[in-house]
């Protein structure tokens, strides 16, 4: 997978921390510009924003998503993304390549789409990961692909000491 938009789709997971970067037209409108997947003459409506959010959501959902599949919704937000801008296929060296249809926001939501797509055939999908620790996305560059916080000194060694509390206590220690 294409580093660059290995790093695009963890920035479109990263919007909501602290604060949601995408919860406003304003907000949405800047940061799509600011990553040149949209022009600044462009609207940003209120069901742009709706759909950004819900598609945001649905992509955390599928990040090892390992128990029992996909929340329901997150298929209805990418069925709705597709009805506005369907991907496309594409002639491209070697053979065929997807890529971003529609126009406007959600043709700039449709680049995530892609990204998820070749991401899912070429295997990596399911690198991207949800930190068992604080819940923030990551992408797992580990050889066995087996990482279950972003960080080890943080959220790994808070992980740990949890559990080994939790032992302690119920030995009576």
């Amino acid at each position: 997978m294409d580093p660059a938009e290995r790093d695009l789709f963890l920035q479109f997971l990263w919007t909501r921390g602290d604060t949601d970067a995408i919860d406003s037209p304003p907000k949405l409108k800047e940061w799509l510009v600011g990553l040149g997947l949209l022009e600044p003459d462009e609207q940003v409506t209120d069901d742009d924003v709706r759909l950004a959010r819900h598609l945001r959501a649905a992509s955390r959902n599928l990040c090892g998503n390992t128990d029992g599949g996909p929340d329901p919704r997150t298929q209805a937000a990418i069925d709705e993304l597709n009805a506005r801008a369907p991907l496309k296929v594409t002639v491209a060296p070697g053979g065929l390549a997807i890529a971003p249809g529609g126009t406007g926001v959600a043709r700039a939501l449709s680049n995530f789409l892609a990204i998820g797509y070749r991401a899912t055939t070429s295997g990596e999908f399911s690198r991207f990961k949800a930190c068992k620790g604080c819940g923030w996305a990551f992408y797992d560059e580990s050889k066995n692909g087996s990482k279950k916080w972003c960080d080890m000194a943080s959220c790994g060694t808070r992980s740990k000491m949890r559990a080994y509390r939790e032992r302690k206590k119920a030995i009576g220690a």
